[in-house]
């Protein structure tokens, strides 16, 4: 029996457990065992004595001692499945009945590319949606280009489902990289990209006999770095371009297979929505809703009801054809609530789909989605001195993030459960933070709907690949790229559009940045002009790559101690990477040998020079001997920001939120179950550094206060600096206490 569901305040947050596809209403006792046997191997693995994890001819993997967070030692397939929230909050179809999560145990196989088709037997069980290399996937095994990796698994009909009225749509979330999907032995369809989702209407490949069960198989293909496609920094090393097999400085183990979400939705026959667009604009006071309809039979007629409600008060309705976009204004008589990191409003959005433009009756709709969006504006402006300037609703905001890289010991790409993916952002807000950079990954959709509820502003990258351009972090290569490889152009640009496409909605986003350190770089103008056009609702520029005077900003990446960029006349300076202060705590590190980290091919010609982060074990930008020094290092760092801030300077991305695997450059541990400094000391320098270096004078003002107090007789000068160390250096000696003693929940 499917378990009742529970009581939730917000439908965006409403979880479906389901039953693993071993167990169903008709299912004998031996089949329980066999479902409870699975659990208990999978137990085993992932909380027993370490193990060599099985590996190709071709690659190897060192033993280490497993790294797990708190999420990942609670975690228990048995209990329920796993992530099983819905994976799509910013567009919801019906309710609990429309969908059914197929994450779980699914079988799997690692075969030789020779042999293209479906094998006949399988290796074992996976648990779905953790990669394959990872721990709480049950298996940590490496695959090769050389190989496929194989998925299967049964499930039953959505009792919801109707033959007659519904169409059934398999969705993924994200699979990386190449995936060809069979449904009852027939293909369904095939998609490349690691980080966007897919779909594929499998309704005319279901068996409707009796009380068959549907079968499912996915093939993946995923070469890494042996590839030309996106894969973020999955063991990637582009200052040598050598293949990596094991965690090398930098770079990390690699992610391949199913890692997102996989489930099934029930959609109207005759047509459904397929995908929406909302458009906030705070100057015009309106919201603009574009759609995208899928139908079984073409008809010009259908008609889109828009409904824009805040706290439950319709405050905005507009209606129009569905091959024209739906423009809403707020009521004359609302006052907007603007969303902001201090106060993130979302009003809702309710999206219907008519027959036809002129319904007969208001409540007789094809079908409905529910949504949401924020008043809020990115953009950038001069301040009083001539400065640009980035602003949040028309106004000045300094914006201070850290890197995210997004990995996880246990799960690598896939956190444990949502409260261990809303835990970095929960704590990163605590810390006061009011920006991320998502370094290089793309992350599910839930992620960013919690981004949006709780006031976190992002700045997206595009995941690289390819091969890297000529470049220095000082701008010696501005100017230079990659020649055009149509190939990977073709690849890159298709993941970015669906991409974008696909977190268009998500208004914590404000910056999309196509390239990162020239990985990949290539047609910079055309991708920044492109990119623009298509997205006018955020900003867009190339972070710390070769500059080619296009985009919003002019960004560098500095470490250890920030620096400026260059003023620029019409773009903002930022300073997209600093800090990068390392402290290693040992039991919680993750643990590597010492063997060669290359695979044997490429050992002979490697050099002591090229291999130069392979000598780092726990490493950062800048090592700090205690959590003392960390602490009083970091200060001084936030110190030097607020100069630079009053110079010209319009944000700054600290690296980075956690450890990763050899690097010791977090602010918390890879487990997450240490924080390295003080929360509450953190917040109270970042709310004071984000106040001051948000609210600009003009200089001509800040003269005539210094020419004032140099006037006053008996009054010692000094300066807002000054003022500044004095208050650090008081947080200092009664902060540097024992960190041990912050709580991880806080």
């Amino acid at each position: 029996m499917v378990p009742p569901l529970a009581d939730q305040t917000n439908e965006r947050e409403n979880k479906i457990v389901v039953v693993p596809w071993a167990l169903d209403d008709n299912d004998d006792e031996e089949k329980c065992e066999t479902f409870s046997s699975k659990c208990a191997q999978w137990r085993a693995k992932v909380h027993g004595p370490p193990s060599s994890p099985s590996s190709s001819s071709s690659s190897s993997s060192s033993p280490r001692r497993r790294l797990l967070t708190r999420w990942g030692e609670e975690l228990d397939p048995e209990v329920g499945v796993v992530h099983s929230e819905y994976p799509r909050p910013a567009m919801v179809r019906g309710g609990e009945e429309d969908w059914v999560c197929l994450n779980g145990f699914w079988q799997y196989a690692v075969k030789r590319i020779e042999k293209g088709q479906p094998p006949r037997q399988f290796d074992g069980d996976i648990l779905v949606p953790f990669p394959i290399e990872s721990v709480l996937s049950g298996v940590e095994r490496r695959v090769t280009k050389d190989d496929f990796l194989w998925y299967r698994r049964k499930f039953s009909l959505p009792r919801h489902y109707s033959k007659s009225e519904s169409r059934l749509v398999l969705h993924f979330g994200a699979v990386d990289w190449q995936t060809i999907v069979y449904i009852n032995g027939q293909a369904v369809g095939e998609h490349s990209g690691g980080y966007d989702p897919f779909e594929f209407d499998i309704t005319r490949f279901l068996n409707f006999s009796g009380t068959a069960e549907q079968e499912v198989v996915v093939r993946v293909y995923d070469p890494t770095d042996d590839g030309i496609q996106p894969r973020g920094k999955q063991c990637g090393d582009p200052f040598t371009s050598k293949r990596v097999v094991e965690p090398l400085g930098m770079w990390y183990t690699p992610n391949s297979g199913i890692w997102q979400t996989v489930w099934l939705e029930c959609v109207p026959k005759e047509a459904y929505i397929q995908r929406i667009r909302v458009i906030p604009n705070v100057d015009a006071n309106t919201v603009t809703v574009m759609a995208s309809v899928r139908q079984e039979v073409f008809r010009r007629n259908h008609g889109l009801f828009v409904k824009v409600l805040c706290e439950g008060e319709l405050v905005g309705f507009a209606s129009g054809s569905t091959h024209h976009q739906v423009e809403i204004s707020l009521n004359e008589g609302h006052k907007t609530r603007l969303w902001t990191p201090e106060s993130p409003f979302l009003y809702d959005v309710e999206v219907y789909l008519h027959d036809s433009i002129i319904p007969k009756k208001s409540n007789d709709h094809v079908d409905m989605v529910r949504s949401y969006t924020a008043m809020r504006k990115v953009s950038v402006g001069t301040d009083v001195n001539g400065v640009q300037r980035l602003k949040l609703n028309n106004k000045n905001l300094f914006q201070y993030g850290v890197l995210d890289q997004g990995w996880w010991p246990d799960g690598l790409y896939a956190p444990a459960s949502e409260e261990a993916l809303k835990w970095d952002i929960q704590i990163t807000k605590s810390m006061g933070f009011n920006m991320i950079r998502k370094h290089v990954k793309v992350e599910s959709q839930r992620w960013y709907y919690h981004c949006d509820r709780m006031g976190m502003l992002v700045w997206q990258d595009m995941p690289n690949g390819s091969k890297p351009a000529t470049w220095r972090p000082n701008g010696e290569h501005d100017y230079s790229e990659n020649s055009l490889d149509p190939l990977f152009a073709k690849i890159f640009e298709d993941e970015l559009l669906n991409c974008v496409d696909t977190l268009y909605n998500h208004p914590c986003i404000a910056v999309w940045v196509p390239f990162n350190e020239a990985w990949g770089q290539y047609n910079s103008v055309e991708v920044v002009s492109w990119l623009e056009h298509y997205d006018k609702s955020r900003l867009v520029w190339l972070s710390g790559g070769n500059d080619f005077g296009v985009g919003a900003a002019i960004d560098r990446h500095v470490y250890p101690e920030p620096r400026m960029p260059p003023l620029d006349d019409k773009r903002v300076s930022v300073l997209g990477e600093f800090g990068g202060l390392g402290h290693a705590l040992e039991q919680h590190a993750w643990a590597v040998q010492s063997n060669s980290p290359v695979d044997s091919g490429a050992e002979e010609e490697a050099s002591s020079e090229d291999d130069a982060y392979a000598t780092f074990v726990e490493w950062g930008y800048g090592e700090c001997p205690n959590l003392d020094s960390l602490a009083q290092d970091y200060l001084a760092m936030l110190d030097k920001l607020h100069q630079l801030a009053t110079s010209g300077l319009s944000a700054a991305v600290y690296t980075q939120f956690s450890d990763v695997e050899r690097e010791s450059n977090g602010l918390v541990t890879y487990d997450r179950k240490f924080i390295k400094i003080e929360v509450n000391l953190m917040k109270r320098a970042h709310r004071r550094l984000l106040s001051r270096a948000s609210t600009i004078f003009s200089r001509s003002h800040m003269d005539l206060l210094a020419l004032s107090e140099e006037a006053r007789p008996g009054v010692k000068k000094s300066s807002s600096s000054q003022d500044i160390k004095a208050v650090n250096v008081t947080m200092k000696r009664s902060s540097t206490t024992n960190y041990l003693s912050c709580p991880v929940s806080s």
